[in-house]
């Protein structure tokens, strides 16, 4: 997997594409409703491309927040999940300081260096980005399952990527339609790139059977 050194950290320059846990153990690879749901209900972990097999190499894969909670880890050899931490310290490096965990800088361009050339749709509130760390973060947004299908939501306006952090405790949020009441409620940490189609980055937390990607950061 490339890397890319910005400041004192090394992430991946790409989302992750791993259908295994370090273990070697399988993580099933859906493509439908039915199936996303069979595993998401019930706590356990799975991901879905973003269209289609070809779009992988491209977007990196789709994963539910079950998959960043399991114990046997979904992080390649040498690399682990990013902490809302390490995200402070990537803002502060690009000049952003005093960001907080609940919102970086809503309003802030902090996301122009972010975001890739490509992929980002131009909008009242932003554009796409010229990619100055190299990260090269994409537009493919999240997965929602939402009247008996997948929805993509957010295409070329942001993209969503899992935190190893403590999960939010709860169930307290409002999500429309509301998910079966036997679905598990747990949410975990993500950072948001590009909120609403603007140029800022974001701590926000989303429950775990929708699907978010996964960016790697090096181990110390």
């Amino acid at each position: 997997m490339e890397t890319v050194i910005v400041g004192k950290q090394t992430w991946a320059t790409e989302n992750l594409t791993s259908t295994n846990f370090r273990n070697g153990d399988e993580i099933p690879l859906v493509d439908n409703f039915e199936d996303w749901t069979k595993y998401t209900s019930k706590g356990l972990p799975c991901c879905a491309y973003v269209d289609n097999k070809k779009s992988m190499a491209k977007y990196g894969l789709f994963y539910n927040g079950f998959c960043v909670s399991d114990s046997r880890n979904i992080c390649l050899e040498g690399f682990r999940l990013p902490l809302i931490q390490d995200v402070l310290n990537l803002t502060d490096y690009l000049g952003f300081k005093n960001s907080n965990a609940e919102a970086i800088y809503y309003n802030s361009d902090v996301g122009l260096g972010l975001k890739g050339t490509k992929t980002w749709k131009k909008s009242f509130w932003g554009e796409p980005g010229d990619n100055s760390t190299g990260m090269n973060f994409l537009a493919g947004g999240n997965l929602t399952v939402r009247d008996g299908m997948f929805l993509f939501d957010d295409r070329g306006f942001t993209a969503n990527h899992w935190l190893l952090d403590e999960h939010v405790p709860g169930p307290e949020v409002k999500y429309f339609p509301a998910p079966p009441e036997e679905w598990p409620k747990e949410r975990s940490h993500q950072f948001t790139l590009g909120t609403g189609g603007d140029n800022s980055l974001k701590i926000t937390d989303d429950f775990r059977f929708r699907g978010a990607f996964i960016r790697l950061i090096k181990e110390d």
